[in-house]
């Protein structure tokens, strides 16, 4: 039986694993050592909704909407230099290569794989890549090689009761976007209010390397590119 103090309530002790107590470190140095702050919009994704739909009537393997996100940010990022960096030893390294990580579920805790040169990868190429990690993350068996390098960290949470949350940066990077559960909402279209597939965006950034004159652009050209029908359905 495990000691207790006086009055406190019988205990089992679960140790922590490993990757706990590394996700416990790295999540302590970003809020202690990281100035963070967030910008917040909701996106209208029928566009991408119905693109999906499209690939899935023509049957075979179809890319999920974390993989979308992922081609969408590898598609703008370039623009927003910042964006894709490090900010350590009192510099801002702006990475040349894009490498986008991605949040991933395991029973041990979240890991980051990353989709190296994701800006040069199909939008098939970036789901098979990321499907892969996610079974080698998931068994146990994803190298720490495929969790280092990435410039910028998407966090999707998926079809939950959470509708917004906002992720910490994982340091050295610059951000993160954060992506809640994608449903139906009411906008407003033409003066008229609509249910619409929407999903919040939260996007997080060191304020040592960007403030809002470069978050607020990279959402507004995300919102757009997802809205986008031309440029999906010809991913």
């Amino acid at each position: 039986m495990p000691s207790h103090r006086p009055h406190e309530p019988e205990f089992e002790v679960e140790e922590l694993t490993p990757i706990r107590q590394a996700i416990g470190e790295r999540t302590r140095t970003s809020i202690v050592e990281i100035p963070q702050f967030d910008n917040q919009v909701l996106a209208d994704v029928e566009a991408l909704v119905a693109a999906r739909n499209k690939r899935k009537e023509l049957g075979g393997a179809v890319p999920t909407y974390n993989d979308y996100f992922i081609k969408a940010v590898a598609s703008i990022i370039d623009k927003y230099p910042a964006m894709n960096a490090w900010c350590e030893d009192g510099q801002v390294k702006l990475l040349k290569p894009i490498n986008i990580g991605f949040a991933c579920a395991t029973e041990d805790g979240v890991l980051l794989p990353t989709v190296f040169d994701a800006d040069k990868k199909s939008l098939d190429e970036i789901a098979e890549n990321s499907s892969e990690m996610i079974e080698l993350a998931r068994g146990g068996r994803l190298r720490a090689s495929l969790q280092m390098g990435a410039g910028f960290t998407i966090s999707n949470i998926g079809p939950t009761v959470v509708d917004a949350f906002n992720a910490i940066i994982s340091p050295p990077q610059t951000a993160i976007l954060a992506i809640g559960a994608m449903k139906k909402r009411p906008m407003v279209i033409d003066d008229e209010i609509i249910a619409r597939a929407s999903v919040y965006l939260t996007l997080t950034v060191d304020h040592r390397a960007l403030d809002a004159t470069q978050a607020v652009p990279f959402l507004h050209g995300l919102v757009e590119l997802l809205g986008d029908s031309d440029w999906l359905e010809q991913l």
